[in-house]
């Protein structure tokens, strides 16, 4: 009875006083009315008791009290450092000022809901200057924070958290940004709580953790920006960025009524090239704010039952507009750091822009500053850049960075310029590059769509742009949620309605190359049909179509009908089909029993060629699966299968791979299959990878077909039935090109013969891409917001010649793979009083050269070579800081340089042989 008595006298005491309390079990009566007279006592420092093993306190701040605070943040750019430390090498700078807070109002009912007013005084700017004082190297340097008009904050707290803030209106943006920084340290929970929060930060997971009753630690994870701000990243992850981050902040409450006594942030972010771990830079940024001291002031009396009314109150009482804000910062304007004008930037870059430089370094590089120039350029700008005679001779160029800009007024002002009715090697040129995009637009692919359905009377250029709209459609459909949208049925419908209505081949290996690059798993069937039809080379196209396409595609079905194809269970079928078909089935953990049947066919001899290049591809994809390793060892352990018969095979045909380049990020490899038929090359196909730990991606293959050549084998030529016939395909980044014929019918071939076409050096396709494509803003804790921008551009100039003797009976061939590749990265802090940036670039130009030399005059002897000249790669960092309205400006570079060695690359001992042979004579 006494329990309860005690009970409703407390309840009734606290109704009484306005105060609300949670309640302690386990008490006894006398205990609760104790308990009740007590809060009755507190209620004007309103008291409230948490539910946690730590005694009861408050921690809001008291109304007429005015909290003076010290603050200081910083922020330090510098290459990626093993500890958040500072060192000689940062830029950067930090601000130190006084924050003054004090309650104007509170609510009537509950005493944990207030409106602060933050006021800043007297900020300072000190910047990383060399010969600032040990150990930090701060100075103090005149700038525009020290003149803004400063206006007060106004935040609703509200338990902790602040749900609002209201600023004067015209506040200066970069200052009201810092204010915010300091609010976002005003919000603390002093309990063990996950929860999501929105600060300057943006919308993060946050945990908090209690040490003890002056002691709070808050984490920060996964961190998303509020404020809609300009974001994208490639598709494939070989190719993207990896940005690290993590924040901390540590509190210390005052021991009498836990109010911050001080509180410290830590937040490092790092950007690095994904394919090359060791380029990058990193953010760090610290905040401190500890309180200096208090005093009992007259707060202004705002009046209002709700926050609403409270800062209508207070509006009126300032006689200025108060706008309604959340923590989340807005990014300060950019001010250009030495700016050019597009027209002035193109007019210093006219020269490495042009077509003899392509392929190297300065080329690469012009790419990526004119892209930066592009992106911020309106459709009139650019489009009198494209229209001036001057740009005439690198229009080209010009076209290769407006299709890598991908935004709508380049696409327009490219689209202005070019005539899809005269010549088609410009749109052609800038249709290619398009075709490369790493996030395009719907706009665009809309804009191409249209042109596609109204078809062309140029057969060539049409084809090209049914595979840029497939390969658009492809990486647009990448990004999440665009699987969706109308524009990715409709093409996929178009191309496949297409290829069923076709009346002849070429038509087939058009839209089979168009379903190639579109890549859609819902299309596979579609492939199967052709590549196990009877019609020879849109079975070879779309074979290769299947060969390309993700391990996630390649399901039982696709499985079982490669194995048809393979063995020619139903049907005869060329050896490329053949071939590819098993390079599908063993490089996707063929059975036991597969195996056995595919040694068994080897052993049969009757497809000499075949059977020496699937036995290179059997060992050497047994290199890089250990499941296939193991069944080959376990099989070869049996004589019937490790025998003569089966891996004494004598063809010239082999399929290898072999290592470009190693790093500890990211490994660059090729992989050849070469097949040979009656002593001529008949299809060869060089697949460039670039493999980082968990991701992968083609980046460029290379193929050459022929046929109808047995003119030049002798009396033991086999006649493929195929008119005379030679050229190249090219697929960048899993986009097929248009293949390139050298020469179609025995006629045109002997023209070429007698005229020399070719003997000099001749550029088959050249032109500049985008690579790595990377832009995202990371608020900063401290209110501030670091942008991170990665790009990668490569410069490409495929050429070749050849030279053919009848009278000495030889030919000679060259095909140059030049390139040249620059990653730049930058990290970047702007606001109206500062500017801090750091930027590395990675660049290195190369080639692969292939050679290959045939002497037919008594017996058919083919060589073939594959070498990489030595080439060098540069590593460069570029730091800076400057303070806008002065002259003061701080540069910091450093350079280093690696040699890479060339090499030659060993194919197999039977070609090694009939080189030996070859050049011996």
């Amino acid at each position: 009875m006494s329990m309860l008595l005690g009970v409703l006298t407390t309840l009734v005491l606290m109704l009484r006083c306005g105060v609300t309390a949670a309640l302690t079990v386990g008490m006894g009566g006398l205990t609760w009315l104790m308990w009740g007279a007590l809060q009755c006592a507190l209620a004007p420092a309103h008291a409230f008791v948490l539910l946690s093993s730590y005694p009861a306190y408050t921690r809001q701040f008291e109304v007429g009290t005015l909290y003076m605070y010290g603050y200081e943040t910083s922020v330090l750019l510098n290459e990626p450092q093993p500890l958040p430390v500072s060192t000689t090498k940062d830029v950067g700078f930090r601000v130190e000022l006084t924050a003054e807070i004090t309650p104007v109002w509170q609510h009537p009912t509950n005493s944990h809901e207030q409106i602060l007013q933050l006021t800043v005084v007297t900020p300072k700017l000190s910047v990383k200057a060399r010969q600032g004082p040990s150990p930090e190297g701060f100075l103090h340097k005149p700038s525009k924070v020290e003149m803004y008009k400063l206006h007060p904050l106004f935040l609703h707290w509200d338990n902790g958290q602040i749900k609002k803030v209201y600023h004067v209106d015209g506040s200066e943006s970069s200052v009201l940004n810092v204010m915010k920084g300091i609010s976002s340290l005003l919000q603390h929970q002093v309990k063990n709580v996950k929860e999501t929060e929105v600060d300057a930060s943006g919308k993060c997971d946050v945990i908090y953790k209690l040490a003890d009753s002056t002691h709070v630690s808050k984490l920060k994870k996964n961190c998303r920006t509020v404020v809609p701000v300009a974001y994208f990243n490639h598709t494939n992850k070989v190719l993207g960025a990896q940005i690290d981050s993590q924040v901390t902040v540590s509190y210390v409450l005052s021991d009498e009524d836990k109010i911050i006594r001080k509180a410290t942030s830590m937040e490092t972010h790092f950007l690095r090239v994904e394919a090359r771990k060791q380029s990058g830079a990193e953010v760090m940024s610290k905040q401190v704010l500890h309180l200096k001291g208090r005093e009992k002031v007259n707060t202004p009396k705002y009046t209002g039952k709700s926050v609403a009314e409270v800062i209508k109150s207070i509006s009126s009482k300032l006689q200025k507009k108060l706008l309604t804000d959340q923590l989340a910062t807005n990014p300060d304007p950019k001010e250009c750091i030495a700016c050019k004008s597009l027209k002035d930037l193109v007019n210093s870059f006219r020269s490495t822009l042009s077509s003899k430089n392509l392929g190297s370094q300065g080329s690469a590089i012009a790419f990526l500053r004119l892209l930066k120039k592009v992106r911020e350029s309106d459709q009139e700008t650019f489009h009198a850049v494209l229209k001036d005679k001057k740009n005439s001779k690198i229009l080209a160029q010009l076209l290769d960075i407006a299709a890598a800009a991908q935004i709508e007024p380049a696409h327009k002002a490219a689209m202005s310029v070019l005539r899809f009715n005269g010549l088609a090697d410009l749109p052609e040129r800038y249709l290619l590059s398009l075709s490369l995009s790493t996030h395009p637009s719907e706009f665009i692919i809309q804009d191409i769509m249209k042109l596609v359905k109204k078809g062309h009377n140029n057969d060539k250029l049409y084809e090209t742009l049914v595979l840029t709209v497939a390969s658009l459609t492809h990486t647009f459909s990448r990004t999440p949620n665009n699987m969706k949208q109308p524009i990715v049925s409709e093409v996929r419908n178009f191309l496949v309605e297409k290829l069923r209505s076709c009346d002849d081949e070429l038509c087939q290996l058009m839209y089979i190359r168009g379903l190639k690059n579109l890549r859609m798993a819902d299309t596979v069937n579609v492939l199967l049909e052709f590549a196990e039809g009877e019609a020879r080379k849109p079975a070879i196209y779309a074979t290769r179509a299947l060969q390309t396409m993700p391990d996630s595609y390649i399901t039982k079905e696709v499985c079982v009908t490669m194995e048809r194809i393979f063995l020619e269970l139903r049907s005869k079928h060329d050896s490329s089909v053949r071939a590819m078909a098993v390079d599908i089935l063993l490089r996707h953990n063929p059975s036991e029993d597969l195996l056995r049947v595919i040694l068994q066919m080897m052993a049969l001899q009757d497809s000499k060629e075949l059977n020496t290049l699937l036995l290179g591809r059997l060992y050497d994809l047994s290199q890089s699966s250990k499941y296939l390793q193991q069944m080959l060892n376990k099989l070869l352990k049996d004589p019937q299968y490790n025998n003569y018969h089966i891996l004494g095979q004598n063809g010239v045909s082999s399929a290898f791979s072999r290592m470009l380049y190693e790093d500890k990020s990211a490994n660059s490899s090729f992989s050849n299959m070469l097949e040979i038929q009656g002593g001529l090359l008949k299809r060869s196909t060089v697949d460039v990878f670039v493999e980082s730990h968990d991701a992968q991606m083609r980046l460029l293959s290379f193929g050459i077909f022929a046929g109808g050549l047995s003119v030049f084998s002798g009396e033991d030529a086999i006649d493929d039935g195929e008119d005379a016939n030679a050229g190249i395909e090219i697929t960048l980044m899993d986009t097929q090109l248009r293949p390139f014929v050298f020469f179609s019918g025995q006629g045109e071939l002997m023209g070429h013969v007698w005229s020399g076409t070719g003997s000099e050096r001749t550029t088959a396709l050249q032109g500049s891409l985008l690579l790595q494509d990377h832009l995202q803003v990371v608020p900063l804790q401290n209110g501030l917001n670091a942008e991170l921008l990665l790009n990668g551009a490569i410069s490409y100039d495929f050429a070749g010649e050849i030279q053919i003797s009848l009278w000495n009976r030889n030919a000679h061939s060259l095909v140059e793979v030049g390139a040249a590749m620059v990653i730049q990265g930058v990290a970047r802090v702007d606001t109206s009083f500062v500017q801090t940036l750091i930027e590395f670039n990675t660049g290195a130009q190369t080639q692969l050269n292939f050679i290959s030399d045939l002497d037919f005059y008594e017996e058919v002897i083919m060589c073939l070579q594959m070498v990489q000249p030595n080439f060098e790669v540069v590593n460069n960092v570029r730091k800076l800081e400057r303070i806008p309205g002065s002259n003061y400006v701080l540069r910091k570079y450093k350079r280093k340089l690696s040699h890479v060695p060339g090499k030659t690359f060993v194919m197999n001992k039977k070609n090694t042989e009939l080189c030996n042979k070859m050049f011996s004579k």
